[in-house]
């Protein structure tokens, strides 16, 4: 599809743009949040901006197009072509090439414990090249080289449910506790939680941040700001499910780098752009 819209200066930006979005098939409804493709044949150089923004997810992106780098305070760091994000705490910035064509798993936590054997917390804030969590996602990788994106999802959905039954582990234990998380975002109470499981405060955070790589409140405050942002009606009434405004505003900063009110002036960041507004 092409669009236009008026930049801060009045220019007009077009450009030839596709994001797509693939729900998981039955068998891994527990294992994949989405698998996502973003292809842009072109991007202008105030536009090569973007977010990581922490959703409680972990990330499996094979990048095809220019290479791509993470922005830091002093510096920018080249990500490599096949990667895996770990929980993030806080909203992280990269800076994309001219072109822009993507691959994504989101996978939940319960899903990446499954298939990787691996506890979330060896990934807490980092992004490691994907052949340390599983030298067949390299493999993967150069499959999926060509537009092909029915082959490429058969591909990716064939890997995982390959890596499904070769790893067979229990988790039923924390699987129960990410689905607390999951009802009781709203007003997560860490006491009642832990009253709840038969254990000790100390005794579930250590659990659950050994698996999770969060503590049950940061992992519980990430749900909560996802569910409002994925959803417009909740979106609507966001200001009322944090204590004041000062709240949401830090909230929002730590997670997106922006207060609410400035997302709905179309941010330029690309994630942003399609989570708040979709393929404006």
């Amino acid at each position: 599809m092409r669009y236009s819209e008026n930049d801060n200066n009045n220019t007009v930006l077009e450009m030839h743009m596709m994001i797509q979005t693939f729900e998981p098939i039955n068998a891994l409804l527990r294992v994949v949040d989405y698998i996502w493709v973003v292809d842009f044949d072109f991007l202008a150089d105030d536009n090569r901006e973007d977010i990581i923004m922490p959703l409680g997810y972990i990330n499996i992106i094979f990048n095809y197009g220019s290479t791509y780098r993470l922005v830091g305070d002093d510096q920018e760091v080249v990500i490599p072509n096949t990667v895996v994000i770990g929980q993030m705490k806080r909203a992280k910035y990269v800076r994309y090439g001219q072109q822009l064509y993507q691959i994504g798993i989101s996978l939940t936590p319960l899903g990446f414990i499954q298939l990787f054997q691996m506890p979330n917390l060896e990934l807490e804030e980092r992004i490691v090249q994907a052949i340390d969590v599983d030298p067949e996602l390299d493999e993967l990788y150069r499959m999926m080289r060509f537009k092909d994106v029915e082959q490429n999802i058969t591909a990716i959905n064939h890997y995982l449910l390959h890596k499904m039954a070769l790893n067979k582990k229990d988790t039923g234990r924390i699987e129960e506790m990410l689905t607390y998380v999951e009802r009781e975002y709203e007003n997560l109470n860490i006491v009642s939680m832990a009253n709840f499981f038969c254990i000790s405060v100390s005794t579930l955070e250590r659990y659950f941040k050994k698996h999770i790589g969060l503590t049950p409140k940061a992992y519980g405050d990430i749900v909560k700001f996802r569910k409002h942002v994925e959803d417009e009606g909740l979106r609507k009434d966001m200001q009322d499910s944090y204590y004041d405004q000062s709240h949401l505003i830090k909230t929002a900063k730590k997670f997106v780098g922006k207060t609410v009110k400035e997302l709905e002036k179309l941010p330029h960041e690309l994630t942003l752009r399609y989570l708040w507004h979709g393929q404006k």
